[in-house]
């Protein structure tokens, strides 16, 4: 069968938008976010043995709770535990989002890009068809894929990530693609969502 004739076995349409980039922040960074939560977490915890030490030290010491140091240590250390969780799961998207979306309309006169990709026995064809880019990923060269609610995103070796929209199949069970990824990438990590 000549190049020109072969057929994918899944192809995916897609138009970028702001939900598309929130989504894949968030699938990118779960990882970073559960560290972030983590410090937030340590936080709070040196925040609550210092704010007894305080308060046990004015209990035996006397003396104003407010002129210890350690009181002001733990109001700054509640201000960064309240930021630091707010900025990774809110602030930090929305400015990603926004950033890919200026750099679209600064590079090609759009926010959105609308982009396909096709999945052959051998390999995946990405056509961005608003820059008129085109790459082509052999399954190996993919190390991860990880599901968000309406994505999957595929890491590939060169740290490139495709972007593959749930609805973007032409009439393709997702179950399907999930199947196909599984047997075209074993070697890569998977992580799918749990059924709903």
């Amino acid at each position: 069968m000549e190049e020109n004739e072969r057929k994918p076995i899944f192809t995916n349409t897609h138009r970028t938008s702001r939900e598309t980039y929130l989504q894949f922040f968030h699938g990118a960074r779960k990882t970073a976010n559960v560290i972030v939560c983590a410090v937030a977490a340590a936080i709070l915890a040196f925040i609550c043995y210092e704010s007894v030490t305080v308060i046990r030290s004015v209990q035996y010491y006397g003396g104003s709770i407010f002129a210890e140091s350690f009181f002001w240590i733990g109001i700054l250390g509640i201000a960064l535990w309240l930021f630091i969780p707010i900025n990774a799961l809110f602030i930090a998207p929305k400015r990603f989002a926004k950033r890919q979306m200026r750099m679209s309309t600064e590079a090609y006169g759009t926010e959105q890009m609308d982009i396909v990709t096709e999945f052959f026995d051998d390999a995946a064809e990405l056509h961005n068809l608003t820059s008129k880019g085109e790459a082509r990923f052999t399954y190996p060269t993919i190390k991860k894929v990880t599901e968000t609610k309406d994505l999957f995103l595929a890491w590939t070796g060169t740290k490139q990530i495709l972007i593959i929209n749930k609805l973007g199949f032409d009439g393709t069970d997702i179950v399907g693609f999930r199947a196909f990824m599984d047997e075209k990438c074993p070697h890569a990590k998977r992580k799918w969502r749990k059924a709903e």
